[in-house]
């Protein structure tokens, strides 16, 4: 019993792994910031254009329509940045 135990304990059964990037990979590693630098920059981009557009929408009533823009803007850094942390762990 105590065997079985030992055999499924983390530090008996799991080892302890520590990726390391593959020779000759730095260019795509350099190709993945730029691309993140990238839609960073589209996120914000598209944040300030949706936030004009409202100013100027809320004089004609169609200010949903800059609201949407703010919240997909919003996603997109999320998921821009969410991107970059679920890759440090993984690459």
């Amino acid at each position: 019993m105590f065997e079985l135990l030992e055999l499924l304990s983390v530090g008996g059964v799991v080892p302890d792994v520590r990726p390391e990037q593959p020779p000759g990979t730095e260019g795509f590693t350099t190709l993945l910031n730029w691309i993140s630098w990238a839609a960073i920059i589209c996120g914000v981009a598209g944040f300030l254009a949706s936030a004009g557009y409202l100013a100027f929408a809320s004089y004609t009533g169609r200010e949903i329509n800059g609201f949407k823009g703010l919240v997909i803007a919003i996603i997109v850094c999320i998921l821009a940045t969410g991107v970059g942390a679920i890759l440090r762990v993984f690459v």
